[in-house]
């Protein structure tokens, strides 16, 4: 239907109720609402009283015929007052009458499950015939980082085989790969507070045969600012050249280097 001028707002209506404590005496009573006596809807003990035979009301005065008690279930249904608001009433608005995309994450409850604001990929990538690099016996190796796969909205940065997060809480999956070095785990550290955040399973890259393993570790961190943080490798025994991983050697089409220790990071809030 066509206006002249702006659209009416939407109205809902509901109907108002009174509840009243008896006294024991047939009143009067004062009602919150001026009205006459069929415009009332009138229950004791949730029995509908007959209006001009049970009650009269007159303006904001209701009188009863018989007295009622204080311990009655006494109230007063205006049948003949609506109370409009262009305010939904709860529980009434259904999710096909939200536009989509209009909830932004600032209007959910704190807990609610969102997706990922962001997600970024990091790894040590190098030439398809160079090794992963060595290894030292009993000892925590740092762990190369050099290169982004996925990092459409710039949440990390990487400096010196370290990375950079800025304040909010991320999700953190890390792997290296070992070559013979026999017992190994991966670590995640946080440089910049000089503390380890998470450790990697414990794996065994066994050297008399040739052993290869890869140790995963994940974590939640929340930095209040930007943080620094690297990748470590504890390797029980020493291993030139191949113990941190062994080069594909090959330029097969569709292959793109060789890649060691890969991180993967999720920007949660």
């Amino acid at each position: 239907m066509a206006y002249v001028g702006n659209n009416p707002a939407e109205i809902y209506s509901s109907v108002q109720k009174q509840t009243i404590t008896g006294d024991g005496t047939v009143g009067p009573y004062t009602l919150s609402y001026p009205a006459s006596t069929n415009d009332v809807s009138v229950f004791v003990n949730n029995v509908r009283q007959e209006p001009g035979v049970a009650y009269t009301v007159s303006g904001t005065s209701m009188t009863m015929t018989g007295t009622v008690a204080s311990t009655d279930d006494f109230y007063v249904v205006f049948s003949g007052l609506t109370q409009g608001t262009i305010t939904p009433p709860d529980a009434s608005v259904t999710t096909a009458k939200i536009a989509n995309n209009a909830v932004t994450s600032a209007k959910l409850a704190s807990g609610v499950a969102q997706a990922p604001i962001s997600v970024a990929i990091i790894a040590d990538k190098k030439a398809y015939n160079t090794n992963g690099g060595s290894s030292s016996a009993a000892t925590i190796n740092d762990r190369d980082l050099n290169t982004k796969l996925h990092d459409p909205d710039n949440i990390v940065t990487i400096s010196s085989n370290q990375f950079i997060l800025g304040a909010g809480t991320y999700s953190i999956i890390y792997s290296c790969p070992a070559y013979k070095v026999n017992r190994n785990q991966a670590q995640l550290y946080d440089v910049t507070n000089s503390t380890v955040v998470s450790h990697g399973a414990s794996v065994y890259a066994v050297d008399t045969y040739n052993g290869h393993s890869v140790s995963t570790g994940y974590a939640v961190v929340t930095p209040t600012s930007n943080t620094t943080y690297k990748v470590r490798h504890f390797t029980e025994d020493a291993f030139a050249t191949y113990g941190f991983g062994v080069a594909t050697n090959s330029q097969v089409s569709g292959l793109d280097g060789s890649f060691y220790t890969q991180v993967q990071i999720t920007k949660l809030a």
